[in-house]
C-alpha cells in the first residue's frame, strides 16, 4: 500500500470521497507507526545509512512480521514520517518523524495515539445509532460501560490510557496556547484556576506571559494531579513554585473547587451534554458567589466531533 506524497484534500465530486478515504488509510499507518513506537528505534539510525527492517526488528520486535513493517514504512514515507536512504530498503526518520519519539516535547505521539486510537474512534462509530435513538448515553459512555471519559481513564488498569490522554492535551495546549494567551488579557486577574488543567501547560504559558498574576492553580482529578504536580512546564519557564498550586477535586462538586478571580475551561464542555455543562458552571459560581469571572476556551472542536453528541 503506497501512494504518492499526500496531496491537499479534494472536496468535489467522486474524488472528494476517494481523497477523504485514502487519507484515512494514511492515518491508520501513522497510528500504527506511533503505537508500535518505531520512532524510538529509528531515531538511532545513522542519517547516511538508515536502518533496514531486519535491523529495526531487534529484541522484542524479532517476532514481528517483516513484510508488514516494510509496507508500513513505505506508507509512512507518503506522510513524510520516514524517508529512504541509499535504496528502498534503508529508512530514517524525517524531522517531523522525530516528533513521534516517546520523549519528544511536543507529545505528538500521544496526540496521534489518542485521536486515532480505538477508544476515541469507537465512540465516533456510535453516531448512527445515536441518531436512530438506539440505546442510551453518549458515544463515550456506550463504549466504556456507562462511564464518562474522565471516570474511565481514572479506572485501575487504564494508567497508560490516562497518560496518553494527558499527553494529547499537552499537545493541544501547546498548539493553541500562544494565540489564546496573546488574544485574551489575563493581566487583570490575580488568581487563576485552570479547570481540568492536566499538566498545566496552558496555565504555565499564561503565567510566563503575565508575571503580574500572583497565583495559578491547576485543578483536576486526583489521579491526574498525582501524576502532574511536578510538571516541567512551569520549571522550564522559570515560574516560581510559590506561584503555582496543584489541587485535586471534582468540577461537579463546588466544595472542592478553589476560589479565584477567573477560571479557564478548555476542551471540557464538548465531553458533556448541556445539563452537565450547566452543573459545572453552577459549581464554579457557587464556590465564588459574587467574585467570579469565567474564561471559556471551547477550542475548535464541536460537540458533534467529540463524544457527547
Amino acid at each position: 500500500m503506497a501512494f504518492a506524497r499526500i496531496s491537499p484534500l479534494t472536496l468535489d465530486g467522486l474524488p472528494k470521497y476517494l481523497s477523504l478515504c485514502y487519507h484515512r488509510l494514511i492515518e491508520h499507518a501513522m497510528y500504527t507507526f506511533a503505537e508500535l513506537n518505531l520512532a524510538d528505534r529509528l531515531v538511532h539510525a545513522r542519517p547516511d545509512q538508515g536502518m533496514t527492517v531486519q535491523e529495526i526488528m531487534d529484541g522484542e520486535r524479532s517476532c514481528w512480521d517483516p513484510n508488514f513493517i516494510y509496507r508500513l514504512l513505505r506508507t509512512c514515507i507518503d506522510a513524510d514520517i520516514v524517508q529512504r536512504v541509499n535504496d528502498d530498503q534503508h529508512f530514517v526518520l524525517t524531522e517531523s518523524g522525530r516528533m513521534l519519539t516517546s520523549d519528544h516535547s511536543s507529545h505528538s505521539r500521544d496526540f496521534v495515539r489518542w485521536v486515532l486510537g480505538p477508544l476515541f474512534n469507537n465512540s465516533m462509530y456510535q453516531l448512527p445509532d445515536l441518531v436512530r435513538h438506539k440505546g442510551a448515553g453518549s458515544g463515550m459512555t456506550r463504549v466504556t460501560g456507562g462511564l464518562n471519559l474522565y471516570a474511565y481513564i481514572s479506572q485501575p488498569g487504564n494508567q497508560e490510557l490516562a497518560s496518553i490522554f494527558n499527553g494529547a492535551m499537552i499537545a493541544t495546549s501547546m498548539s493553541t496556547g500562544t494565540k489564546l494567551v496573546s488574544g485574551i488579557n489575563y493581566d487583570r486577574f490575580t488568581t487563576l484556576v485552570d479547570i481540568g488543567g492536566g499538566s498545566g501547560t496552558y496555565l504555565a504559558q499564561i503565567l510566563e506571559h503575565y508575571p503580574s498574576i500572583s497565583c495559578g492553580i491547576v485543578f483536576d482529578l486526583p489521579s491526574v494531579i498525582n501524576q502532574t504536580k511536578d510538571s516541567e512546564g512551569f520549571k522550564s519557564r522559570m515560574i516560581p513554585e510559590t506561584k503555582v498550586k496543584f489541587i485535586s477535586g471534582d468540577m461537579f462538586d463546588s466544595s472542592t473547587i478553589p476560589q479565584a478571580d477567573a477560571y479557564l475551561i478548555k476542551h471540557i464542555f464538548h465531553n458533556y451534554n448541556d445539563e452537565k455543562c450547566v452543573i459545572i458552571l453552577s459549581s464554579i459560581r457557587q464556590t465564588n458567589q459574587n467574585r467570579l469571572r469565567k474564561t471559556i476556551n471551547k477550542g475548535v472542536y464541536s460537540r458533534l466531533y467529540h463524544f457527547s453528541w
